[in-house]
């Protein structure tokens, strides 16, 4: 709690700004506007901002009065308040600051919003004064930031309050999850947005009986709450759009372990279950048909007991344009068939399937109206593309190939892959998959096409002696690529790189942009700027983005400057590195 506290607040400074020759009110343009444009103006700042600014100009003076937007903050209100006062006497002088802001307002200036992060000790009831409060001037944003010592219990002026609207509760952080003691009134018969994080619930059945007393509620956000003593977290609605349950803590013995969502007007569906190696069972449920207004699913940690209920899902929800899946399982599947005729774009990563240390599950994708496709997998998994005639962008990501495997199966395997993909704008490969690759474009009779309409593409090299064929070879098979990125990952192996100067239809008329990423300078990535900058006739535009913790920039930059270049235009940028750079996160 003291650390919390320790924290330096941000200290806003004021600026108005006045017309040559005039004075502060004469020429304060901020000041003339419409009171309600500076009223929201102020809804951006903290309350003891606010009041500070009635110090600026005379017509401020007591605007803090009347403003509808409370935000107080224990941690911002003061510089270093422990290196002053104790902790006991910060929340004090807090409580005294928020109870004379309180005191001080027009009673019957409604609150549009209150957002309240402080503590809250034993035996103190002046949370609840608080709530009291702001609940009698028909709040409709409610915001609670909250560390308590003991469950927190929502007063039933709140929950009755007709005006409220947007709920959100954030008692603690990862480690620690403050109790939420739910009503047992029924309210919050106007409440359309709820968002709990940190939140621990301890009784299932005021659980279910909270949710059917929410008749418009819409939006409902989880984050790392943890439900004790459920077995099953059952979920139904008639009026939930969108629904995300995020990171709910599955490693106790006793955590929720299997999940019924039955809300017919979903829209947008978000559940991530568990840390680790813990998933939570999705279950059908027993009375819904489907989800006929689903339009974004995305799956973390899921498991799938019943595979035919993931079929039903997809083919039940006619609007989905968007599933994504992260380390979900199916237990009993060997083939996972996606077809849809809405879905526009598709994540797949690491997916289980029951048994599949050898990779022998297969994957079948067939959306017609599929733009978007990205696949992170284990070991190469046997994937089927059909019709995929709308697909722009798509990223195949393995760790490794797989050595139980003939060279030929993976090569089969890789080039049903490419076929299906060769129509795309869009294209990011790892480098796993290069020495294989390379093998599939220098034989041709694994993979004989041509990425026409590619523009952009973005590799994962390492130095190995197949990246320059390779990299020569996609050139090549792309002749109307524009941009191209290539990231160099860590590798203390290299082979000696000697690109020839052969001309490549692709640099002579339509490269025009290449980024290079975690530049270290090393001879083999010098002698690839060396051969773009020589046969980049159209090139436009040359990034260098340096490795971070590289220092000898001047001289690498000095040598580079030196090439000879085809394009009399082309520009050359080096740019600072930046930390923990992920190859899967440069997407265009």
């Amino acid at each position: 709690m003291e650390n919390a506290l320790r924290r330096k607040p941000k200290i806003l400074k004021f600026v108005v700004w006045s017309d040559i020759g005039g004075d502060c009110e004469g020429g304060d343009r901020l000041s003339n506007l419409p009171e309600p444009i500076i009223h929201h103006i102020f809804s951006f700042l903290e309350t003891i901002d606010v009041v500070r600014a009635s110090a600026v100009s005379r017509r401020w003076r007591y605007f803090w009065l009347s403003i509808p937007y409370l935000n107080f903050n224990i941690h911002n209100i003061w510089s270093n308040p422990l290196e002053r006062w104790s902790l006991q006497t910060t929340n004090e002088k807090f409580k005294d600051f928020v109870n004379w802001v309180l005191l001080s307002q027009n009673g019957s200036t409604n609150i549009q919003r209150f957002l309240l992060s402080c503590f809250n000790c034993v035996d103190d009831y002046t949370l609840y004064r608080w709530l009291s409060a702001v609940a009698q001037r028909n709040v409709q944003v409610l915001d609670l930031d909250i560390i308590s010592e003991e469950p927190i219990k929502l007063p039933r002026c709140l929950v009755t309050c007709e005006s409220l609207v947007s709920l959100k509760l954030n008692f603690g952080n990862r480690e620690h999850q403050g109790v939420l003691n739910l009503p047992t009134c029924a309210g919050f018969n106007r409440l359309k947005s709820l968002d709990l994080q940190h939140v621990e619930v301890l009784d299932y059945n005021l659980f279910r009986k909270f949710l059917s007393t929410c008749p418009l509620l819409e939006n409902w956000y989880m984050k790392e709450c943890f439900f004790r003593d459920f077995k099953i977290l059952d979920i139904s609605t008639t009026s939930l759009k969108y629904l995300t349950i995020d990171e709910f803590l599955l490693s106790e013995p006793k955590g929720l372990r299997s999940c019924e969502v039955i809300c017919e007007s979903l829209e947008a569906l978000k559940l991530h279950f568990g840390w680790g190696i813990d998933k939570c069972v999705l279950k059908p449920p027993p009375t819904s048909v489907g989800f006929s207004r689903l339009k974004s699913l995305d799956l973390k940690h899921v498991e799938f007991l019943d595979h035919s209920f993931f079929l039903k899902l997809i083919s039940s929800s006619p609007f989905l344009e968007n599933l994504i899946m992260d380390s979900c399982l199916f237990p009993d599947l060997r083939i996972l068939d996606i077809s849809s005729a809405s879905l526009k774009s598709l994540t797949l990563d690491r997916i289980e399937f029951g048994g599949d240390e050898l990779g022998s599950y297969k994957l079948k994708i067939a959306c017609p109206n599929l733009v978007s496709f990205n696949i992170f997998a284990l070991l190469l998994p046997d994937i089927t593309l059909e019709g995929l005639n709308s697909l722009q962008n798509a990223f195949v990501f393995l760790e490794d190939i797989g050595e139980h495997m003939e060279d030929i199966e993976i090569c089969h395997r890789l080039s049903k892959i490419l076929n299906g993909l060769c129509g795309v704008k869009v294209l990011k490969l790892s480098c796993t998959l290069y020495e294989i690759l390379n093998s599939s474009l220098e034989e041709g009779s694994y993979f004989s096409a041509s990425f026409n309409n590619l523009k952009s593409l973005i590799l994962c090299v390492t130095m190995a002696e197949w990246t320059v064929p390779l990299i020569i070879r996609l050139l090549n098979r792309s002749p109307n690529l524009e941009a191209l990125t290539i990231y160099f990952d860590a590798d203390e192996y290299f082979d000696e790189w000697k690109i020839s100067n052969k001309a490549i239809w692709c640099l002579t008329c339509h490269l025009k942009t290449v980024d290079l990423v975690e530049f270290k300078g090393h001879e083999n990535e010098l002698e690839l700027v060396r051969f773009l900058l020589k046969n980049g006739h159209v090139l436009q535009k040359l990034r260098i983005s340096w490795l971070e913790g590289f220092y000898n920039r001047r001289e690498i930059i000095s040598r580079i400057m030196k090439f000879p270049r085809s394009s009399s235009s082309v520009i050359l940028k080096f740019l600072q590195p930046k930390s923990l750079i992920d190859f899967c996160e440069i997407l265009r």
